[in-house]
C-alpha cells in the first residue's frame, strides 16, 4: 500500500529532478531511522553494562571484565555467525561497493540484518571498531531494497543507494555536508544536480530527525582555538607524512591478516579477536569501544607522551587484527582515534624537543583525525568537513587541508598505496574485482552520453530548413519511418551536398549513407549498450526514448558507437 502511494507521488512529480529528489526524501527518511534504531541499541546496552551509565566509560571495567567483555562478545559473534552462510556474512563499505559494482547496487537483505545484530555486538563489547561501516552498510541497503521494492533502474538504485549512505553518515554523527560529500567521492563519484540534490535533501533530513532525537551538540567537545601561525605550516606537512606513512603501515597490517586468516573458520577467528581485544585492552583500555572520550582527552592535551604513544600502537593493533579476523565493525572511527593520537603525539614529541615550537598542541590532535582518514579512505573532502561538523571548529580549516593533503599525497602517491576499501577487495580470490566505480558501466546510465543535438526532418525538406538545423549545431538528423522507427542521417553524410542548387532536398536518396540504429530506453545502462553492440557488428547505434505511462514515447537523444567506444576507453575498461 504505501509502495503504491510512493508511485503514486512519482508519477504526478513534474520533472525527473522532482522525482528524484522526492525519492532522496524517503530514502533519507528510512535510513535515518534505521540508523537511530543502531545507534539506540549501541548506546542504550553500553549505557546499562559499564558503570556510571556512561557508554564511552570501558576504562572504569574491573580488569577481568576488560578481558572478558571482548572475549565474550567474540565467542558470541562466533556462535552467531557460524550458522550464517558465507556469502551472507559478507557485509560493511567493502561489501556497498563489491554490490555496486557486481549487482548493480543490489544489496541482499539477510547481510543488511547480519549487520545490524553483528556491528551492535561488535561495539558493544569494546572491539576496537567504529559505527560507521555498519552505519553505511545500513543506509546504502535501505536505499538499495527502496528501489528494488518501487523497480527503479539501475541509476535511480544507485542514487538511492548514494542517499542512504549521505543520511547514514549524517544521522550517525551529526555531520550532513561530511556525508554528502562521502557519498560523492565514493560512491556516485561524479557532481551531478539529479543525483546531488538527492543526496543533500536525504543528508538534511537525516540530520533533523537524529538532532530532534539525539540532540545537536558536537559529538567532539574541542576547545577553542587560535589561528595556527604561519611559520608552522612546516610543521603541519611534517605531521601530515607521518601519517600518511602510519596510514600505509595501517592499511597493509589490515590486508596481510584478512588474507591469512581466510582458512581459519569463522568461530575460531571470531572468538581469536575478542581474546586479542581483551588481551590488548588490558595494556590500554582506552582502545576498547569508538573512544571519543579520550580523542577529546587528546584536544585538551591530558594524556602523557608515553601513553599517547602506547595508546596509538595498542589501537592499530587491536583494530587491524580485529577487523581483519572477521570483526562486523567499521574502520573510520578508528582512523579518525589514531589519527588523534598519532597528531597529539607528534604535538608532544616537539614541544620535548623545542618546547616555543607548537602554540597548540589540541589542533595536531584534530588534524590528524582528518589526516588519517583522508590518507587511509583517498577521501580528502570527507575527511575535512567531517573533522569540521565534529569539533565545530573553522580554525583548523587550513592546516586541515594541508595536513590531509600531505598525508593522502604521501600514501597515494609516494607509496603508492590505494584505499583500504580498494586494497580490502583486492584480496578476493578474482583479483580483477578490486574496486574502481568509472570502470563499471552497469551502474551508469543513458543520459550522460547521449547527443541531443538532432533535429527531427522529413525526407523531402526544403533547404533552407536543412540549413537551419546544420547551423545550429545539430550532428544528427532523424527522419520519422512510422512504427516508431527513424532513418538516422549524419550531418557529414550530406556535406557535399550543394544546398544551394534547389529549393528542396531529397534525404531519401539511396546514396546517401544508410545507418543502422534501434531504439533503446533511457533507462537501461551503457553495459545493455555496448552489449548490444558487441553483439551486432552492423549496429552504429540507437536513438535513445523516454517512456511515461499513459504517454507516447518520446525520443530524447542518440548514442552512438562512438560514444559508447570512447567513454569506455576514456575510463580504461
Amino acid at each position: 500500500m504505501i509502495a503504491n502511494m510512493i508511485r503514486t507521488l512519482l508519477h504526478n512529480a513534474s520533472s525527473e529532478l522532482m522525482r528524484m529528489s522526492l525519492l532522496g526524501l524517503i530514502s533519507g527518511i528510512c535510513a535515518s531511522l534505521v540508523i537511530v534504531l543502531f545507534r539506540f541499541v549501541i548506546e542504550a546496552s553500553q549505557g546499562q553494562l559499564l558503570p556510571n551509565y556512561n557508554p564511552e566509560n570501558y576504562e572504569a571495567l574491573p580488569l577481568m571484565w576488560i578481558f572478558l567483555f571482548p572475549l565474550l562478545g567474540g565467542v558470541i559473534l562466533g556462535v552467531i555467525f557460524h550458522f550464517i552462510p558465507e556469502e551472507n556474512r559478507k557485509m560493511g563499505v567493502v561489501h556497498t561497493l563489491e554490490c555496486l559494482q557486481n549487482y548493480n547496487g543490489k544489496l541482499p537483505l539477510i547481510n543488511t540484518i547480519a549487520q545490524f545484530v553483528g556491528a551492535s555486538i561488535s561495539i558493544i563489547a569494546g572491539h576496537s571498531v567504529g559505527r560507521e561501516g555498519p552505519s553505511i552498510h545500513l543506509g546504502a541497503s535501505t536505499g538499495s531494497l527502496l528501489a528494488q521494492k518501487l523497480n527503479l533502474s539501475d541509476e535511480a538504485r544507485h542514487t538511492l543507494l548514494a542517499c542512504g549512505v549521505a543520511a547514514a553518515i549524517a544521522a550517525s554523527f551529526n555531520t550532513p555536508i561530511a556525508g554528502v560529500i562521502f557519498s560523492l567521492e565514493l560512491i556516485i563519484m561524479e557532481y551531478r544536480v539529479n543525483s546531488l540534490m538527492p543526496i543533500i535533501i536525504a543528508a538534511l533530513v537525516a540530520t533533523i530527525i537524529s538532532r530532534a532525537i539525539f540532540g545537536n551538540s558536537a559529538i567532539l567537545d574541542a576547545p577553542n582555538l587560535g589561528s595556527l601561525p604561519h611559520d608552522e605550516l612546516f610543521l603541519v606537512i611534517i605531521t601530515g607524512i607521518l601519517i600518511g606513512l602510519i596510514s600505509v603501515i595501517f592499511i597493509r597490517l589490515l590486508v596481510l591478516v584478512s588474507e591469512k586468516s581466510k582458512p581459519i573458520p569463522v568461530f575460531i577467528r571470531l572468538t581469536l579477536a575478542g581474546a586479542i581485544t581483551g588481551l590488548l585492552a588490558l595494556l590500554a583500555p582506552q582502545i576498547m569501544g569508538i573512544g571519543y572520550d579520550t580523542v577529546a582527552d587528546s584536544f585538551q592535551n591530558n594524556i602523557a607522551l608515553g601513553t599517547l604513544l602506547l595508546i596509538c600502537v595498542v589501537k592499530i593493533l587491536a583494530t587491524t587484527l580485529g577487523l581483519g579476523l572477521g570483526l562486523p565493525g567499521g574502520l573510520i572511527g578508528p582512523t579518525l582515534f589514531i589519527g588523534a593520537i598519532t597528531g597529539s603525539t607528534i604535538a608532544a614529541i616537539i614541544q620535548l624537543i623545542a618546547p616555543e615550537s607548537v602554540s597548540s598542541p589540541a589542533i595536531y590532535a584534530m588534524i590528524g583525525m582528518g589526516a588519517m582518514m583522508g590518507a587511509t579512505l583517498q577521501a580528502p573532502l570527507a575527511a575535512l568537513m567531517a573533522i569540521f561538523e565534529l569539533t565545530v571548529n573553522t580554525d583548523i580549516i587550513l592546516p586541515g587541508l594541508l595536513c590531509i593533503v600531505a598525508a593522502s599525497l604521501t600514501s597515494s602517491e609516494l607509496l603508492r598505496q590505494p584505499s583500504v576499501f580498494n586494497a580490502l577487495m583486492r584480496t578476493n580470490k578474482d583479483p580483477e574485482n578490486s574496486y574502481n566505480p568509472i570502470e563499471s558501466l552497469t551502474i551508469r546510465d543513458l543520459s550522460r552520453q547521449i547527443n541531443k543535438k538532432f533535429s527531427f526532418i522529413i525526407e523531402k525538406s526544403p533547404t533552407s530548413e536543412l540549413a537551419k538545423a546544420i547551423k545550429r549545431g545539430n550532428q544528427w538528423l532523424l527522419i520519422d519511418q512510422g512504427d516508431k522507427s527513424f532513418r538516422v542521417i549524419h550531418r557529414d553524410d550530406i556535406q557535399n551536398i550543394d544546398l544551394t542548387q534547389s529549393s528542396f532536398i531529397d534525404l531519401s536518396d539511396p546514396s546517401l549513407i544508410n545507418r543502422f540504429f534501434q531504439p533503446i530506453e533511457i533507462t537501461e545502462n551503457l553495459e545493455t549498450a555496448l552489449t548490444r553492440l558487441d553483439e551486432n557488428s552492423t549496429l552504429e547505434g540507437f536513438y535513445v526514448t523516454q517512456s511515461k505511462p499513459g504517454k507516447e514515447d518520446k525520443l530524447i537523444g542518440i548514442l552512438s558507437r562512438e560514444d559508447v567506444s570512447n567513454y569506455v576507453t576514456s575510463k580504461g575498461k
